[in-house]
């Protein structure tokens, strides 16, 4: 159940998670709540919840830790963080990090602390610019893409594989809505990049399940059918992770059956607009109360920048975008909360972390963990069974909870409509 989506990542702002059930490590569940408040650059209630993890012996959790104290521009307290890591936790992915920030650390007493934070504005810096860059599309090179695209998918373990040609090469990968960018693992295609644009390339750490992972950025040509473009990607090499992400097909209305995904251009909105209206629905999610997740929140920022939506049509879903992922509302149990509308999620159900059973009332028998009833707009699924996925901040719906019911996905007004 291998796959892309959503989760914090260290240094910017990336999604990326793994959908297969985990072990949770210990302080999973403070963990999981500082990676949440992390995401939000909330450095301050993030170092609660990974001191508390750490102390338990989460190196991902200390590791975490130092760079909220580099966000607070607690440089000191961050290189004894690292210096921790890279003593006790050798040969691990966390103390290759540590050591990073801590490279510089034999010169002159008080350079050290400068040129660590200047080391995570520069990896931040360079790996904006190259998304942004990648991303920005002018109103020619918008009209240059076609207007429609009709493209054959087969489903496979539970994901959607289509045919993709990478820098002139066919490879079959995932069509996942929930990752926010294109991402491909060396292990599986070992030759589509070669190791020295991988290597000239950003590199971030990024936070998995399993612990932190250094992944370099790099761009390419994508084709899928009659859409060509150029994509940032996200190299790893984990397997079983390759796919076609939001940044590829965020411009287009798809309309999902049970054989093709048939795609036409949305209009045109320009840089400027698309990053005034990102900005103006974060500015109303940081002055929301705290806790304050209900239904009518999450419609009007779904639909405050978008073409008004008919509340009442109960086949129409409104959704958000957080990182260019589509967050939906969905009840569990009676009780509102997010969840990622991921076509790249494998299980039958619903995926989310250990920690939402509480708060969701998820039940247990001798089959394993199941919500008594969940639903998302016109879809209600009774004993509808729980996965677990660590690192995750929200629930991940992915195709099979919907059965064979055909849905349009509608980027302009911000909708998902299902047909019945």
């Amino acid at each position: 159940m291998s796959k892309l989506c959503r989760l914090a990542v260290l240094m910017v702002a990336l999604v990326l998670v793994h959908c297969a059930p985990s072990c949770f490590a210990q302080g999973a569940e403070e963990f999981q709540r500082g990676t949440a408040a992390y995401g939000q650059k909330n450095y301050a209630a993030a170092i609660g919840h990974f001191t508390q993890s750490a102390q338990k012996g989460n190196v991902t959790a200390t590791y975490y830790l130092a760079m909220c104290h580099l966000g607070l521009k607690q440089n000191a307290k961050a290189i004894e963080l690292f210096q921790h890591i890279s003593k006790n936790f050798p040969n691990t992915q966390e103390a290759d990090l540590a050591n990073k920030y801590l490279g510089s650390l034999g010169q002159a007493p008080g350079v050290a602390a400068t040129q660590v934070s200047a080391m995570k504005s520069s990896a931040e810096s360079a790996a904006e610019a190259m998304i942004e860059k990648a991303e920005k599309l002018s109103e020619a090179q918008w009209k240059a893409l076609p207007q429609t695209a009709r493209i054959p998918f087969q489903m496979k373990n539970g994901h959607m594989y289509v045919q993709t040609k990478i820098k002139g090469r066919y490879v079959n990968i995932i069509f996942d809505t929930g990752a926010s960018m294109c991402g491909i693992s060396r292990t599986d295609f070992p030759d589509l990049f070669s190791a020295a644009e991988i290597e000239k390339g950003p590199e971030i750490p990024v936070s998995r399940p399993h612990g932190v992972q250094l992944m370099h950025l790099v761009n390419g040509e994508v084709s899928v059918d009659r859409i060509t473009r150029n994509c940032t990607f996200m190299v790893t090499n984990e397997p079983g992770v390759s796919v076609i992400g939001q940044n590829f097909f965020k411009e287009y209305t798809y309309e999902i059956d049970g054989f093709y995904i048939r795609m036409t251009k949305a209009p045109y909105v320009s840089p400027l607009i698309a990053k005034a209206k990102a900005e103006a629905k974060l500015n109303e999610v940081k002055a929301a109360p705290p806790g304050k997740t209900g239904s009518a929140q999450t419609r009007s920022v779904s639909t405050s920048a978008s073409s008004p939506v008919n509340s009442s049509d109960k086949y129409t879903v409104p959704f958000e975008r957080e990182k260019n992922c589509m967050i939906v509302e969905v009840m569990v149990n009676g009780k509102p909360t997010k969840a990622t509308f991921d076509t790249g999620c494998a299980p039958d159900g619903l995926v989310m972390p250990m920690w939402f059973v509480k708060k969701l009332g998820i039940e247990h028998n001798s089959d394993g963990y199941y919500a008594e009833r969940a639903e998302i707009g016109p879809i209600i699924r009774k004993y509808a069974k729980v996965h677990f996925a660590n690192g995750l901040d929200c629930i991940l719906i992915g195709p099979r909870f919907f059965g064979d019911r055909p849905y349009t996905v509608d980027p302009t007004n911000n909708v998902i409509k299902f047909q019945y």
